[in-house]
């Protein structure tokens, strides 16, 4: 079960004690904050701490590449598409200094590969999540009035090594770096601003912008194959070493971008089932990142879906 809110509604549900400390109370307002506090707690939205500033950024998921570890006998030309779902497990209590982000649950991807040899893939890979599709990873994240996309395109390389005469047992390796554009905003704590898309729970935007941000992954693909030739599908593992990010999501000091930057490395573990027929394929696959409570984004279980073609350059001929 996830504990991420209901939308941006439920995951701004601010105010749980502000800025102050406890020692700076009184005996009435500290019986009141007690009692919020419990309030608080009984409530499945969370709450947020009010600090005079408030960072916020859409930023691609942590996920794998959804490959089976297996490739075309032939030089091929190797066109994929595949679906992505994220779940995030939302910090429903966060303290200053803790990530606020925007991270898809939905991702589309495309690449397009060489098949150089049985061995040897190269190509590009491109990746969208619109706004959207995209979930909080804490309490009180703020959202982007502009609503914009974050996507990305990039290299990867793709290798598969036969283990056994037969090809029943396979080793893939992918390594991608994909350049993304992640949207960000600085919103600031505003006595008397009316709601709306740039004034929200009491927060006034000061600045939204886009920088460029580099995200590498590198998977290893272990795969066995039941037939001849695979015929009855692969079943495969996946580890995957790959980058996310993390902010300052409630500060008291002002930024030119909320302190966005990569953090890493996050390993990925899964596995799944893929199928492969007169130059069609797909693969299913299901994945988690070894994320927990204390890491700035933690993940839930993923799922992908991949579909592709493999268009025979040579005319037919195998080795």
């Amino acid at each position: 079960m996830t504990h991420r809110n209901e939308g941006f509604t439920k995951a701004r549900n601010d105010g749980c004690l502000g800025a102050a400390q406890p020692s700076q109370w009184g005996p009435g307002v500290r019986r009141a904050s007690l009692a919020l506090l419990f309030l608080c707690g009984l409530g499945a939205a969370g709450c947020a701490p009010t600090t005079t500033y408030r960072n916020t950024a859409i930023v691609p998921a942590v996920r794998p590449v959804a490959w089976d570890g297996r490739g075309p006998e032939t030089t091929s030309l190797v066109l994929e598409g595949s679906l992505t779902n994220t779940q995030v497990l939302a910090n429903e209590f966060p303290q200053p200094g803790d990530t606020a982000l925007l991270v898809p649950e939905w991702t589309a991807e495309g690449s397009a590969l060489v098949a150089l040899t049985k061995h040897v893939m190269l190509g590009l890979r491109g990746s969208y999540a619109a706004y959207a599709w995209a979930q909080p990873s804490a309490t009180g994240t703020m959202p982007l009035p502009d609503r914009p996309a974050t996507w990305g395109l990039g290299p990867e390389i793709r290798l598969t090594f036969p283990l056994d005469d037969e090809k029943r047992f396979s080793l893939g390796i992918v390594g991608n770096v994909v350049s993304y554009q992640v949207p960000y905003a600085e919103w600031e704590l505003t006595t008397g601003c009316i709601a709306s898309p740039t004034c929200v729970s009491g927060y006034s935007l000061n600045h939204e912008e886009t920088q460029n941000r580099l995200v590498y992954s590198l998977g290893l693909h272990p795969s066995y194959a039941f037939g001849p030739r695979g015929q009855y599908g692969a079943v495969f593992a996946v580890v995957t070493v790959t980058s996310g990010f993390q902010n300052d999501g409630f500060s008291d000091q002002p930024t030119q971008d909320g302190k966005l930057q990569s953090n890493g490395p996050i390993f990925i573990l899964g596995g799944g089932y893929g199928f492969r027929y007169e130059g069609l394929h797909a693969a299913l696959l299901a994945y988690r990142p070894t994320t927990g409570e204390g890491s700035p984004v933690d993940y839930g279980l993923g799922v992908q879906l991949a579909v592709g073609v493999d268009v025979d350059l040579t005319g037919g001929a195998r080795d």
